[in-house]
C-alpha cells in the first residue's frame, strides 16, 4: 500500500507541475504560457482544496524536486537573504545579502553599492571555493541583473556549476 501511495503521490505531483508550468515532463514538450493553468483553476480540478492549498503544495513540490537535482549534483542553488537595505533619495543605494551554497552549511555575505555598481564578497559561504567564488559570482550577477523594484528580499537561484 505505501508504494501505491508514493506512485500517486509522485504522479500528483507531477500533473501539478505539468499543468502550472505548461510542460511535459516526460516529453519536454513546452506548451505556449497561455495553457499555464493558475492555482484557481488547479483548485477546481481537486475537490476540497483551495488556492493557497494548491499554492502551497506546489512550492513543496518545487523544493522537494529542488532537493533531488541538488543530491543528484544535477543543478546548484544560492540561497539569497536580504539582511540591510540603505535607500538615498528614495533609492536603494546599498545592501547586504547573506548567501548559501546548495542549501547546506554556514552563510556567506555580500554587499552591494548600487549607486556605483559594484559588489563586495565580505565572507565566503560554506562550500564555495575559494579560487571560482562561483556561488558567490553567481549571487552578484543575479541581484545586480535586478531592476530595482524587484530587489527581493529572499530567493533561491538555481544554476548548472559550468554555466555560472
Amino acid at each position: 500500500m505505501t508504494n501505491n501511495w508514493v506512485l500517486f503521490s509522485f504522479y500528483k505531483e507531477q500533473w501539478y507541475l505539468e499543468k502550472r508550468n505548461a510542460i511535459c515532463m516526460t516529453c519536454g514538450r513546452v506548451s505556449p504560457l497561455a495553457t499555464q493553468s493558475n492555482f484557481e483553476d488547479l483548485a477546481v480540478d481537486f475537490e476540497g482544496t483551495t488556492a493557497s492549498g494548491v499554492e502551497r503544495f506546489y512550492r513543496r513540490t518545487l523544493d522537494k524536486l529542488r532537493l533531488k537535482l541538488l543530491e543528484s549534483s544535477v543543478v546548484h542553488t544560492v540561497t539569497l537573504k536580504q539582511t540591510e537595505r540603505r535607500k538615498k533619495n528614495k533609492k536603494i543605494a546599498a545592501a547586504v545579502y547573506l548567501y548559501q551554497a546548495d542549501n547546506d552549511g554556514e552563510w556567506g555575505e555580500l554587499w552591494f553599492d548600487f549607486e556605483n555598481g559594484t559588489a563586495e564578497i565580505v565572507r565566503l559561504a560554506d562550500w564555495d571555493t575559494v579560487k571560482s567564488n562561483v556561488f558567490a559570482k553567481t549571487a552578484i550577477r543575479y541581484i545586480q541583473g535586478l531592476p530595482e523594484a524587484r530587489l527581493l528580499k529572499s530567493v533561491v537561484v538555481p544554476f548548472w556549476k559550468g554555466r555560472a
